[in-house]
């Protein structure tokens, strides 16, 4: 193969390019809208030509645009097998659509979306917008973002409403562009910081629409169905209800709106937005057509009436019912949301008018000035659904319910009594309020200056929760925790504790034990549980287990970094012999103290009973022998993806208290080998004399909190954390040295007794990488699941 064909590199195909020329023309007119200068002779400098008449070959292509080179050897597998494949289908696929023969779109439906989707990233302007969400990038790695990213606004067109519009009526007919997938919102101007090159209006927004010329006398115009039947509505730069990069869903292939002729002036308007949303180029096969803003003198916003389907909206929406072979059955909402928890999960009275000192209305536990008041709307957890804070006391409050806490059954009760039925309900109700549908990013809360927020990548466990988590909120002001429950409506039944629940008691007992403890401190929105985001979306978790499993090949923890792990799992062992029924444990203690007679036996016996009824985390009643009393045993935490992204929506900084977790961090979130910062190793220093007291009774820690009784260092660890994230603002590495240790004897001398059990003696260790931690794949997560369109790191 040549070198012409290999590295000259169309990033609109010439097939598609054919598609606008006339019949019998073989060259279109090409416009530089930003022609290169020359110098002349006498020093000056004047643009060269703009407007040429070329063939295909030479229009729309860069050099080694998809190239990528290890040394001195180039490969062009880009050009020749991923484009190559998307572009032979896509042909076939856009000719069925813009022809309108049914079977053959039904045929290539996926086929043309995977090809409309990577069109839209391939062009210089698509792969400058990479660029801008993830900061600087080599060839390699923009070449991995882009097919990572290439297939994430499939979902949502598909669902959209879909209308081929023609020019036949026109004597002027389509152009086409260096970015032929073009996204306009009439709320977003092209002079808003919103569409900067090289951004475009989300194309989430419910407002957004997607314009797809298929060839000079037909364009594929996409819009949102809210959209199309309330046309009116002033929120058009609100996401769109259940909006997804990524995820199945369920449509109609056969549904299209194809009856509308626009006339020469509609399609001018096309054309103008068209141009004004290139990059650097347009052609078409008349040179007049290449300058519609000579003949368009409309708004940007009234360029909406063109684009907005008239008619025959009938063949969109509905619900769609889906029976299969093994009995199992599928339900999909017009929005495609797969059940129904939506009509419970929404407010019915959704909060207006409020004043500043009410309680804000996205559900935190503070007050609206002190909340969303000066977040813009846009950018607001939503008001109209329950929010991450309230679905959690919901939990809290359905658990105490099904375990007859509320008519005063005590600990010991549910121990005695804890049911399989029980279980299914409790995993029956987590499941309900996180459905598939739900857009967690959208429920966290948003980063705040004035709050120290947290997340801790440790295991969720009631054992542990008090030294890891709360113990710490006098020092932070808000935690995130991930929520131990697992989402049993997602996994396979044989594992999962709605159908096959027996396995999950002594689980269940702890995680709910771990949900009393957290409740006030949820209340007080000091402790943030947040569902596991790869559980909540299966496209995430699959993407995370993906990464996870690549960046953990062959990585062994250190030497003692699990050991607080293995501590547990000696504990559950205990608890499983506690447990057994009594000619089970005469069996045990036969084969592992063959030299007991039988009143040692019975005294062991008797000592097994007395610590499983102390022992708030033992079931109170005995467990079949054999598989059918098998427990699951899981401690769940965040993984490194996970904490990073959840950190990176939320405005936290990261705590880890294993050797295993911060190997992790400092291994695989910074470039390798980067040491902290050295501007802040007197901050470091400084941090590394403090004795921290960590209060391990969480009752103490509530009431201390409840009355503000809250050391003076907080406000300095806020300060810092300040500092990290906007270097430059608030006080000097140094003079912040200075303030921590003259705050130290406070902290030290803090009236908690110095002899008391509950107490733990700690140090905080500080790590600041120079650009914070950062990983592409956490910023592909935030681009695919968060509609993220800046590069962001962890401080």
């Amino acid at each position: 193969m040549t070198d012409q064909q290999t590295r000259n590199n169309h990033y609109v195909p010439q097939w598609y390019q054919r598609g606008f020329l006339a019949p019998g023309q073989s060259r279109l007119f090409h416009l530089n809208l930003d022609p290169d200068r020359k110098t002349l002779p006498d020093g000056r400098q004047v643009p060269r030509k703009a407007l040429h008449e070329w063939g295909t070959k030479n229009c729309f292509v860069e050099y080694d645009l998809y190239t990528t080179q290890f040394g001195s050897i180039v490969n062009d597998d880009i050009e020749k097998h991923l484009f190559g494949a998307i572009d032979d289908q896509g042909a076939k696929a856009l000719r069925a659509f813009a022809i309108g023969a049914p079977n053959e779109v039904h045929e290539s439906f996926q086929d043309f979306f995977e090809h409309i989707a990577a069109q839209k990233l391939r062009t210089p302007k698509g792969l400058d917008w990479i660029r801008s969400c993830y900061g600087p990038l080599d060839q390699i790695n923009l070449m991995v973002e882009m097919q990572a990213l290439r297939l994430m606004h499939c979902t949502m067109w598909a669902e959209g409403v879909r209308e081929v519009v023609s020019a036949a009526d026109s004597d002027v007919k389509f152009i086409v562009t260096d970015h032929p997938v073009t996204v306009y919102n009439p709320q977003v101007d092209p002079t808003s910081s919103d569409c900067a090159y090289p951004l475009d209006p989300m194309v989430a927004s419910l407002g957004t629409q997607t314009v797809f010329p298929l060839d000079a006398n037909t364009c594929l115009i996409f819009t949102h169905l809210e959209y199309a039947k309330e046309p009116n509505r002033q929120d058009l730069t609100r996401v769109r209800t259940n909006a997804r990069h990524h995820g199945a869903g369920m449509t109609r292939t056969d549904a299209f709106i194809r009856d509308r002729r626009l006339t020469r002036d509609e399609v001018i308007a096309v054309n103008h937005l068209l141009k004004s949303r290139a990059k650097r180029c347009i052609a078409a096969a008349n040179k007049d057509w290449l300058y519609p803003e000579q003949h368009f003198s409309g708004s940007w916003a009234q360029i909406a009436k063109v684009l907005r389907p008239k008619a025959d909206l009938w063949r969109f929406g509905g619900e769609i019912y889906v029976g299969y072979k093994d009995g199992s059955s599928g339900y999909w909402d017009e929005h495609g949301r797969t059940s129904k928890s939506h009509e419970f999960l929404t407010r019915k009275s959704p909060r207006k008018n409020i004043a500043a000192n009410d309680f804000c209305g996205c559900g935190s536990a503070y007050a609206y000035k002190d909340c969303c008041q000066q977040v813009p709307a846009v950018e607001r957890p939503p008001w109209e659904v329950y929010g991450l804070r309230e679905r959690n006391l919901m939990f809290c409050n359905a658990i105490q319910g099904i375990l007859g806490l509320h008519e005063g059954a005590s600990w010991a009760d549910v121990r005695r009594t804890l049911s399989d039925d029980q279980i299914r309900r409790i995993h029956g109700v987590f499941s309900t309020l996180w459905p598939e549908d739900t857009d967690l990013a959208l429920l966290l809360p948003r980063p705040n200056p004035k709050r120290l927020r947290s997340v801790y990548i440790g295991i969720a466990d009631p054992r542990t929760v008090d030294a890891t988590v709360l113990g710490w909120l006098p020092y932070v002001d808000e935690i995130v925790l991930v929520n131990p429950f697992f989402l049993g409506a997602r996994m396979k039944p044989e594992f999962s504790p709605i159908d096959s629940p027996a396995g999950h008691k002594m689980q269940t007992l702890k995680n709910v034990l771990l949900l009393l403890k957290l409740e006030p401190f949820i209340r007080a929105g000091l402790v943030h549980l947040v569902p596991d985001p790869g559980e909540v979306s299966a496209p995430l978790g699959q993407h995370v287990r993906e990464v996870l499993t690549h960046r953990t090949a062959g990585w062994k923890p250190p030497k003692g970094g699990l050991h607080r792990l293995l501590k547990l799992g000696e504990e559950e062992y205990h608890r499983f012999i506690w447990m057994l029924p009594e000619a089970s444990q005469r069996h045990y203690i036969a084969t592992h103290m063959p030299e007991a007679d039988a009143a040692m036996t019975d005294r062991v016996i008797a000592y097994f009973k007395r610590r499983a009824e102390a022992d708030p985390y033992t079931l109170l009643q005995s467990l079949p022998v054999g598989d059918a009393g098998a427990q699951f045993q899981i401690y769940k935490g965040l993984n490194l993806e996970s904490a990073m992204y959840l950190a990176t929506l939320t405005g936290s900084v990261i705590h880890v208290d294993t050797d295993a977790h911060w190997e992790q961090l400092l291994m695989d979130a910074q470039p390798a080998g980067a040491p902290s910062q050295r501007a802040w190793e007197p901050v470091r220093q400084a941090l590394v004399e403090i004795t921290f007291p960590v209060d391990q009774d969480s009752r103490r820690v509530a009431e201390r909190l409840s009355i503000g009784d809250q050391p003076p260092i907080r406000s300095l660890l806020r300060r810092l954390a300040e500092s990290v994230s906007k270097p430059g603002t608030g006080p000097t590495p140094h003079m912040l040295a200075k303030q921590l240790r003259q705050a130290r004897g406070k902290v030290e001398r803090k009236a908690i007794p110095t002899d008391d059990n509950n107490v733990l003696n700690a140090r905080l260790e500080l790590h600041v990488p120079p650009e914070g931690f950062f990983r592409h794949e956490v910023q592909r997560l935030m681009v695919m699941f968060a509609g993220a369109t800046r590069p962001r790191s962890v401080p």
